[in-house]
């Protein structure tokens, strides 16, 4: 027996807290199912002084008392209303956390919970007004009554990437009825080098490499959850390598309309000069003019106060840069400064694309 059913840890017991109450009950179900149970005596010590909090830490028996310093202590009831939600806003890294009576913490993921509540809301709540129909077109299960616990963890892999936390909530819904299912083979070209770019791929299952030049040399190899083509759609260039499936699979595709509407579109920003001029004048936050040129182009004609990464490093620098600062792409970069803005934003930097 499962320590959740022991406890009584149920879709029942668990829709009164928030804000699991905004699931439906199919994705409550497995989150309760991915979730942990942590039981405690009297005078345990559940948190050290400077812990970090790795969940959402729900109270569902007992009682706890958190203390600051000598004089300063709470009791946390897992009787009164404030027990309905998480308590890490209850337990400061600050504080001592220890146990008055017996009782019982249940453990949820973040972000499983946040990818769970962003499929659950954004997909249509009647049955009778659901994704359309279609043998071609991935609509989950759950939309029906039913669930379908392979096509949920695709989904809440493929929610993990900040190309679709970022996004529009109005977008999402859509998005997903846009993509199309496609089974595939062991060797079969998915995409070939120096084609149009005509569909943006994820990878549902099975595994593909990708090939550049002639004899073709393997330089990745793609798994489950990997998402490629993005490029010459943005762009409008030719497809930079091939991408052959190594074993059966399955893929989801979304068409260049579709992605440049729902999801190029919505994750880059155009300013003007004369708008970064007046915002540099005046700046309420930090700021970086970055040229991804090459380095050749960048040395012939240099940019002053400019911070430079050629757009074929910039994955591999991502590290380097900060979160805190808004980053404005020069229009020297013309559509390679683009892709660069969908790079960085896909990654929650703060962008924009110089234009005149």
């Amino acid at each position: 027996m499962s320590l959740q059913s022991q406890y009584n840890i149920t879709e029942k017991t668990m829709a009164s807290y928030s804000p699991l109450d905004q699931l439906s009950s199919t994705y409550l179900i497995e989150v309760i199912k991915k979730g942990s149970v942590v039981v405690f005596e009297a005078g345990d010590v559940l948190f050290e002084k400077g812990h970090a909090l790795k969940f959402h830490y729900y109270l569902l028996a007992g009682k706890i008392t958190v203390k600051k310093g000598l004089f300063s202590s709470k009791t946390v009831d897992s009787k009164r209303k404030e027990s309905k939600h998480p308590i890490n806003h209850l337990i400061p890294s600050d504080a001592t956390v220890k146990a008055q009576t017996t009782g019982h913490l249940f453990l949820v993921d973040p972000k499983l919970l946040d990818r769970a509540l962003a499929w659950s809301e954004s997909n249509p709540k009647n049955d009778n007004n659901g994704p359309k129909k279609n043998s071609k077109t991935i609509t989950p299960n759950a939309a029906q009554g039913e669930f379908d616990e392979e096509y949920f963890n695709w989904m809440t892999s493929l929610l993990e990437f900040p190309l679709f936390l970022n996004l529009p909530p109005a977008n999402i819904t859509e998005l997903f009825d846009q993509f199309e299912r496609v089974e595939v083979e062991k060797g079969q070209t998915i995409i070939q080098e120096n084609d149009e770019g005509d569909y943006f791929y994820l990878l549902i299952n099975g595994s593909a490499q990708v090939v550049v030049g002639d004899p073709k040399t393997k330089v990745a190899t793609l798994r489950p959850g990997a998402y490629f083509g993005e490029e010459a759609l943005v762009s409008d260039i030719v497809r930079s390598a091939s991408v052959i499936m190594e074993e059966d699979g399955c893929l989801a595709r979304l068409d260049k309309e579709s992605f440049q509407k729902l999801l190029h579109s919505p994750l880059v920003q155009y300013v003007s000069i004369a708008e970064y001029r007046n915002t540099l004048a005046a700046p309420e936050e930090k700021m970086a003019l970055l040229d991804i040129r090459s380095l050749s182009e960048f040395e012939h004609i240099p940019m002053p106060d400019c911070l430079h990464i050629p757009l074929s490093e910039l994955r591999d620098s991502l590290s380097k840069l900060d979160k805190s600062v808004a980053y404005y792409l020069t229009e020297d970069g013309g559509q390679r400064s683009d892709i660069a803005a969908h790079i960085l934003s896909q990654h929650q930097f703060k962008v924009f694309v110089l234009r005149n």
